[in-house]
């Protein structure tokens, strides 16, 4: 499509690079070979006669052109992204759509997974893709390429509404063959622990920066990217990990683990969804915000 002369996709491309400032990590963020990244920006250069980026040495730096086109070419993404291409009525029960979701293993296990298997019934023309947590989905959110991030709410993006699905508590878990009969902070310290950290970034989950926090000093033996390989590295130890109750008990159908109160309570995790605000009309997202909170109320208790 073509306004005022200017290949409207080329707009895709054009953020890319001027947020990216390499054609190759561009070219990688939205899924083109490297050579229609470069000539997208041939293109670009001349619908603008400017040449928007400039190499110096190994680095391209954006030119003057380019700084006072980034936010008008942000914010009409994501006007179209949030307000034109979802716009229109969304019936479950015929309408084709593509959720995109950040969700975790723990979210996805406790609560994400059910509603996709509903969904296969009450609207079988929706796909969905799951992709995990990280600042460069943080990045995708904020330009509304993601419809909806499943976090907790001291990870909770400003400017975005935050709505509470459900309440956990931490738990410490072992292997049912270590002996441990109850774990006391000096326990806990003492021995071998086993965490999840999560995305490039590394960040810790709710526990474990609330125990970094108190300056506890752990032995961590084993970092790994998701909760779900903790039972794994436990099984057989005397290793220790701290995982969310709900969590904990759907593992302990899998594996001989052993759970065990914490010596004192640990801050609740409070697990919620966030959808862009140009997204507050869309009728598909509010549809599927609707079937996560039914599927929360059904949660059992602790």
């Amino acid at each position: 499509m073509r306004f005022d002369g200017l290949d409207l996709n080329l707009l895709v491309a054009l953020e890319a690079l001027i947020e990216e400032r390499h054609v190759s990590a561009a070219a990688r963020r939205i899924h083109l070979s490297q050579p229609a990244v470069t000539g997208a920006l041939k293109r670009l250069r001349e619908y603008f006669e400017d040449e928007l980026l400039v190499q110096r040495g190994r680095r391209m730096f954006l030119t003057p052109k380019a700084e006072a086109l980034a936010e008008p070419v942000r914010k009409a993404l994501l006007h179209i992204r949030g307000e034109i291409t979802r716009a229109g009525s969304f019936d479950p029960a015929t309408t084709a759509r593509h959720f995109v979701i950040a969700a975790s293993d723990y979210a996805y296990t406790t609560l994400l997974a059910d509603v996709i298997v509903k969904a296969a019934t009450l609207a079988p023309a929706v796909t969905f893709e799951i992709i995990p947590p990280s600042e460069q989905a943080n990045e995708r959110f904020d330009r509304a390429e993601i419809d909806l991030l499943l976090t907790v709410d001291k990870l909770a993006l400003p400017d975005h509404t935050f709505v509470e699905l459900w309440r956990d508590d931490e738990v410490i878990i072992s292997w049912k063959g270590a002996g441990f009969t109850k774990i006391d902070k000096e326990t806990f310290l003492s021995c071998g622990h086993a965490i999840a950290t999560f995305g490039p970034e590394r960040r810790p989950s709710v526990a474990d920066y609330y125990i970094d926090k108190s300056g506890w000093k752990r032995r961590v033996e084993v970092q790994l990217l998701e909760f779900g390989g903790l039972c794994q590295v436990i099984v057989g130890t005397q290793r220790l990990a701290t995982m969310h109750r709900r969590y904990a008990h759907h593992f302990a159908k899998l594996y001989p683990i052993q759970l065990h109160e914490t010596w004192e309570p640990f801050p609740d995790l409070v697990e919620g969804v966030q959808w862009h605000t140009v997204r507050d009309s869309d009728p598909g997202l509010q549809w599927l915000t609707e079937q996560l909170q039914l599927a929360a109320k059904e949660l059992s208790p602790h």
